[in-house]
């Protein structure tokens, strides 16, 4: 007897190399770092510790609230794309994989 497949069962690409594996996670590195350096500038002048090389530093970013209220919205609005976009892309995986097994049989 032939073992019936799953539709669960997709197609899955082959493992990126080392070297993407790499440079993808020195790049996220890099974001978390700038990211986590805004939140603790942000986070100083909420709590008022001001210090010379904090206003330097605030200064360089030079930020006004409509700028971080344009940011939260763009965030928003990529954050929204690319769920919709991953749902789509998933979905027509789907399709792929069962129009494959159907193929196969």
């Amino acid at each position: 007897m032939m073992k019936k497949k799953t539709e669960s069962e997709l197609i899955i690409r082959k493992k990126s190399s080392i070297l993407t594996m790499l440079r993808r996670g020195i790049f996220l590195v890099i974001l978390w770092g700038i990211t986590g350096y805004i939140i603790y500038i942000n986070v100083c002048f909420l709590l008022n510790a001001y210090s010379d090389t904090l206003v330097s530093d605030y200064l360089l970013l030079n930020l006004s609230y409509y700028s971080y209220a344009r940011f939260a919205l763009l965030v928003a609005v990529v954050t929204i794309l690319m769920t919709i976009f991953g749902w789509l892309r998933i979905r027509s995986l789907e399709r792929r994989a069962k129009n494959h097994e159907q193929d196969k049989s």
